[in-house]
């Protein structure tokens, strides 16, 4: 997922971002600081940053004036989760303040981090899981259909509401793919 650098846009596009920089701005608001410049930046992986990422905070830290503070959530106590020290590298450590995760109004509603994101734990979970009946109904909803091009049989899927796995329209190239992996599970393979 791609979301814009700006921290208001992509407060626009996810719930998390929205609560950081609302968690942020508090704090800074708390404290009579002035918040000079944000950054939205979504990594999936906390064994590593990515090059954008990376980018982004390294350009911050540069144009920054040398007594600024760093202001970052940190999830990895309250959840568990690693740190995202490949991240954090990149941020002047004395310079840095780690803020915990707490429940805050966002819209007059509590937004509670730590259960949202054992929630999505748990949904990401099940939908996992479901990955095998899902494989079933793509193929039983094929069955009549031999002899029929990918384009079709997409077209077909895609005309009976069902979907990838991920939620997505069939395309051509993603139903071949799907089949030959469906195949391969089958044949006991592959999960």
């Amino acid at each position: 997922m791609t979301l814009p650098a700006n921290a208001d846009e992509a407060a626009a596009h996810s719930r998390t971002i929205r609560y950081q920089r609302d968690l942020a701005r508090r704090y800074v608001r708390n404290e009579m600081g002035c918040m000079v410049d944000e950054i939205a930046i979504l990594e999936l992986a906390p064994d590593r940053a990515s090059p954008e990422g990376t980018a982004a905070v390294t350009h911050l830290v540069a144009k920054a004036h040398r007594e600024s503070i760093f202001l970052t959530i940190d999830f990895s106590q309250m959840l568990g989760w690693r740190p995202h020290r490949f991240l954090w590298a990149n941020l002047p450590h004395e310079h840095m303040l780690q803020l915990l995760p707490e429940p805050i109004l966002i819209d007059g509603v509590v937004f509670d981090p730590i259960r949202h994101f054992r929630n999505w734990v748990s949904l990401d979970d099940e939908h996992k899981g479901d990955k095998d009946s899902h494989r079933a109904r793509i193929c039983a909803a094929l069955a009549d259909s031999p002899g029929s091009s990918w384009k079709e049989m997409a077209r077909q899927l895609n005309a009976a509401d069902l979907t990838t796995h991920g939620g997505r329209s069939w395309t051509a190239d993603n139903l071949r793919k799907f089949m030959a992996n469906a195949r391969l599970a089958m044949a006991g393979k592959v999960e």
